[in-house]
């Protein structure tokens, strides 16, 4: 029960800061004149910045449960006393098969291979971008911001398929930084402010975390469907 309030609450937001977003873009008067060299400039380091951290705990994602997640005590708790070994920290079982890719002796998640993908290629068109004047008309920003917005929302629907292969798994999610890239561009180019900008990074913040409450509710269905005993997502009333 409170993960699936956690739940409808990070999708309802996840849906108003998207029509907030859009509207400001609609109705704002761009003027991309004001924006200056070295304003376009902060913004894409601020955004290169996040997705290097983004690379990094893609490539270490338990460092994240470490940070953010409930103290190893409670998650002690939490868990069934049943020993399972992990791969691409998903469960050595066959349920969770389709969530891990091979790469030689490595095995990693299919999911964070995706966004480690998608977030190297938002660097380097990010840099590109800041680097070559560009200036959007407000019909294309607002075509830029729609992509941008379909993109994410792939991404979440995604979850809810059951892929045989994980390879699509890689691709779809590789593509939600990009979804996020072309929003923040769209939002540059449509507003010409600063402050919108930034405002536009943060809610990518907000849809990422939407789209890791969705990833986990799915493993919990997943793991509650599962033939074998061990249980290891379990819900929390």
């Amino acid at each position: 029960m409170k993960h699936t309030k956690t739940l409808i609450l990070s999708v309802t937001f996840s849906i108003l800061a998207a029509i907030l977003l859009f509207f400001i873009t609609w109705t704002a008067s761009a003027n991309n004149s004001s924006y200056d060299f070295e304003e376009k400039i902060g913004i894409a380091t601020i955004f290169i910045l996040c997705c290097v951290a983004g690379l990094f705990f893609s490539y270490r994602p338990r460092l994240w449960r470490h940070l953010f997640l409930p103290s190893k005590n409670q998650q002690k708790q939490d868990q069934p006393c049943v020993h399972r070994s992990f791969h691409g920290h998903h469960p050595d079982c066959s349920t969770f098969q389709n969530h891990i890719i091979r790469l030689g002796k490595k095995t990693r998640c299919a999911g964070c291979l995706g966004l480690s993908i998608g977030l190297i290629l938002s660097i380097v068109i990010m840099i590109f971008y800041s680097l070559i004047k560009i200036n959007f008309t407000k019909t294309i920003a607002l075509i830029f911001l729609l992509g941008g917005f379909c993109t994410v929302a792939l991404a979440f629907l995604e979850v809810r398929h059951q892929w045989k292969h994980a390879s699509i798994h890689v691709g779809i999610n590789s593509l939600l930084p990009i979804g996020f890239l072309l929003i923040i561009i769209a939002v540059i180019e449509g507003t010409g402010d600063l402050i919108y900008s930034f405002f536009s990074l943060l809610f990518c913040f907000l849809w990422m975390d939407t789209r890791i409450q969705l990833s986990k509710a799915k493993h919990r269905v997943l793991c509650r469907n599962c033939v074998e005993s061990c249980k290891m997502f379990q819900e929390t009333v």
